[in-house]
C-alpha cells in the first residue's frame, strides 16, 4: 500500500494551478489548494509558483490576513494551517522575490466544516496532513470516492493524470470519515488515454470499462494510433496487472476506436 500512496505526494509537487497574471520576469504564483477544510483540523497547503530562484518570502492569506509564513520548495510552496471556525473563506498566496516585488495569486472561496463532512461520488477525497509527513504517510493519499460508496486508490501520478488534471476540487474528512469509507479497486488508466505494457513485450490499448486489449503487432498500432504509438507506451508494474481484465486481441485497424472507447468512458465508475 506504500507504494500506492507514494506518489500522492505530489498534492505539494505537482497541483496544476491556474496563475495570475504578471509581467514578465516576475515570479507567478497559483492558487491555493486544496479548497476545503475541517474546524480545527491542521490541513496542508501548497501553491504553484515559477522562477522560484526569484523568490524571497511567501505568505498564505486568510480572509485578507496573513495566517503563515510558506516554504518554498522547487516549484511550488507550502505550509500547514488550522483553521477554527467554520464557513466558507478567502484564502490566497502572497510572494515577495528578490527586487521585493509582491505578486498575489488569485484569490479562492476554502469551504470549511465541522467534524466529519458529507462527501458525493465522483469527489476526491483525503485527509488533513498535521504537518510537513513524509511521503509515505498515509494522510497523503488521494482517494476517488465511486458510486459504489468506497474510495478508490491511484497507483501513480500517470494514472490520476489521465482522469484529472489538478487537485482543486478535493474535498478534506476527517480521519473518521475516511476509515469509514471501505477501500475498493484500484483505478486504472482512463481507456483510450495510453497503451500499456507490463514486463512483456505485449502492448495493450485500454478498451471500453477498462478492458485491455492486447494489439497484435506494430503495424495494426500503428495504423489506429499514429507514427509515435511508441511514444503513448507507459511501463505498469506486474503488481497491478490484476486491476485490470483481459479481453481479445486487436488484429486489424478496424478493431479497435479509440475515439469511441475514450468517449464512451467519461467517469472513473465506468471501469470498475
Amino acid at each position: 500500500m506504500k507504494f500506492l500512496l507514494y506518489f500522492l505526494t505530489s498534492l505539494f509537487v505537482f497541483p496544476i494551478s491556474v496563475f495570475a497574471a504578471t509581467p514578465t520576469g516576475i515570479p507567478t504564483v497559483g492558487v491555493v489548494s486544496p479548497r476545503t477544510a475541517i474546524k480545527d483540523e491542521t490541513v496542508y497547503y501548497s501553491t504553484q509558483v515559477t522562477d522560484n530562484d526569484l523568490l524571497k518570502s511567501c505568505e498564505l492569506f486568510l480572509d485578507g490576513k496573513s495566517v503563515a509564513n510558506m516554504t518554498i520548495r522547487k516549484d511550488v510552496v507550502n505550509t500547514t494551517y488550522k483553521i477554527t471556525t467554520n464557513g466558507t473563506k478567502k484564502m490566497y498566496t502572497t510572494c515577495t522575490d528578490t527586487d521585493n516585488n509582491v505578486v498575489n495569486g488569485k484569490e479562492v472561496s476554502v469551504v470549511v466544516s465541522s467534524g466529519s463532512i458529507n462527501v458525493s461520488s465522483g469527489d476526491l477525497i483525503k485527509m488533513g496532513c498535521t504537518e510537513n509527513v513524509l511521503q509515505n504517510d498515509p494522510c497523503t493519499a488521494v482517494y476517488y470516492y465511486g458510486v459504489d460508496g468506497k474510495r478508490h486508490a491511484f497507483p501513480n501520478e500517470k494514472v490520476f493524470k489521465s482522469w484529472f488534471e489538478d487537485f482543486d476540487d478535493l474535498v478534506i474528512v476527517s480521519a473518521k470519515v475516511l476509515s469509514d469509507i471501505p477501500l475498493g479497486k484500484n483505478v486504472t488508466f482512463r481507456p483510450a488515454e495510453r497503451l500499456i505494457k507490463f514486463s512483456t513485450n505485449t502492448v495493450y490499448a485500454i478498451s471500453y470499462a477498462g478492458l485491455l486489449r492486447p494489439i497484435a503487432n506494430a503495424a495494426i498500432a500503428e495504423s489506429i494510433f499514429g507514427k509515435d504509438w511508441v511514444t503513448l507506451i507507459e511501463t505498469v508494474d506486474d503488481v497491478f496487472y490484476s486491476n485490470y481484465r483481459v479481453g481479445v486481441t486487436v488484429e486489424s485497424s478496424t478493431a479497435f476506436s479509440w475515439k469511441d472507447a475514450n468517449s464512451a468512458t467519461k467517469v472513473i465508475d465506468a471501469t470498475f
